[in-house]
């Protein structure tokens, strides 16, 4: 199956589903989608963009710290 942006209610009801803390979709090509609950965005574990860029944050870190 090819990855798609999957919209808000297809997000909502795979978390009813799954029941899951973190939202880790293969199927959705989404880098941030809406929190389940409150205000704001969080990541798609499943995405590759989502490791790169908690790679570079901590290479950033590690870099300064030197």
């Amino acid at each position: 199956m090819a990855r798609r942006k999957w919209a808000k209610e297809e997000i909502e009801d795979y978390r009813k589903e799954h029941r899951a803390f973190f939202y880790c979709n293969k199927q959705d090509s989404n880098f941030l989608v809406s929190k389940a609950f409150g205000i704001g965005f969080t990541v798609n574990w499943a995405n590759p963009i989502t490791w790169i860029l908690i790679l570079a944050i901590i290479a950033l870190i590690i870099i300064r710290k030197f």
